[in-house]
């Protein structure tokens, strides 16, 4: 059985000797939908593709048994369908050979990253570590009317003197007590909850594809808390300036973001040079709109789009 996976232009095929319903039941979860940017699965009936993955479907743990990276890369794995929950690691897995296969075509994939439109033409990428306020920045500009237009892995291309968002991941994970914290009215209905209690939010079919590209009009690293008053900023420029784009934009491919047993390491000298490539470009288009910003969502957020 052969199953393809398109995203961006990169194919990936997954084939088994064994039944791959259940893996591609797990690939069509909403749970795929939060991390891996958006793809279609359908099954191979020829053509080229970018990447290869024979899946031993076993009741074990999830493992790489081989793999080898060319022009067409080939991974040999041994997994459960993927789940939520119970078996997730194929998921993070299956994103970043992605990552590797996205560069390869020519974008950069920012990790940790939503980003939004004002209507206007004009996009905000945000940036931030785990927990530092990302989703709730992006669930105030949903109930403010902006348009999400990613919401955890976020996909750009280097255009002429600027990036654009050409798309990403689309399921928003929202907690509820930004809702309260706020008094904010979320505008839509959730789709459902995790079992921690997190909204989620659908965005793939709220958010039109003919949004896209978004030119990219600034930058942002945030550091929000609840308890927080007020927003400061200060620009990111220099060595500061690659090092934070570097983090975001490498961490999948080099197997810094964890899943278990352990990430691979999936770049290579030709890809680093790539890589370095466009981000000294983005360093240099970014210069004096790049910053880092702390304080209470609500204040952060009305700062960004306050700022023209």
């Amino acid at each position: 059985m052969r199953l393809l996976l398109e995203s961006f232009g990169a194919r990936v095929l997954i084939e088994s000797s064994d039944d791959l319903s259940e893996v591609a039941s797990g690939l069509r979860d909403l749970f795929a939908r939060r991390y891996i940017p958006s793809f279609i699965i359908s099954e191979y009936s020829g053509s080229s593709y970018d990447a290869r993955i024979h899946w031993d479907v076993t009741s074990g743990e999830f493992r790489v048994n081989e793999y080898s990276l060319g022009d067409v890369d080939e991974f040999k794995i041994s997994s459960p369908p993927p789940r939520p929950y119970t078996c997730e690691s194929p998921y993070f897995f299956v994103l970043q050979v992605f990552a590797r296969q996205y560069l390869k075509k020519g974008y950069l994939m920012f990790t940790d990253a939503v980003s939004f439109t004002d209507g206007k033409g004009d996009a905000y990428l945000i940036l931030g570590y785990p927990h530092g306020g990302k989703s709730s920045i992006l669930t105030i500009a949903l109930a403010n009317g902006y348009s999400p237009l990613t919401t955890e892995n976020t996909i750009v291309r280097v255009a002429s003197g600027y990036l654009e968002v050409v798309g990403g991941t689309d399921v928003l994970v929202l907690d509820p007590y930004t809702l309260d914290r706020y008094g904010l009215d979320l505008r839509v209905k959730p789709d459902g909850s995790t079992r921690h209690g997190y909204l989620i939010v659908d965005l793939g079919k709220r958010v039109s594809k003919s949004l896209f590209p978004v030119k990219i009009k600034s930058i942002y690293v945030v550091h929000c808390s609840f308890s927080s008053i007020g927003a400061s900023k200060k620009l990111i420029k220099g060595r500061k300036a690659m090092k934070t784009l570097w983090q975001f934009a490498t961490s999948i491919i080099r197997g810094i973001d964890y899943y278990e047993p352990y990430p691979l390491y999936l770049s290579d000298d030709k890809l680093d040079e790539l890589q370095r490539r466009y981000l000294t470009k983005v360093s240099a288009m970014y210069e004096g709109k790049f910053y880092e910003i702390f304080g209470s969502h609500l204040d952060v957020f009305n700062e960004i789009v306050r700022e023209r």
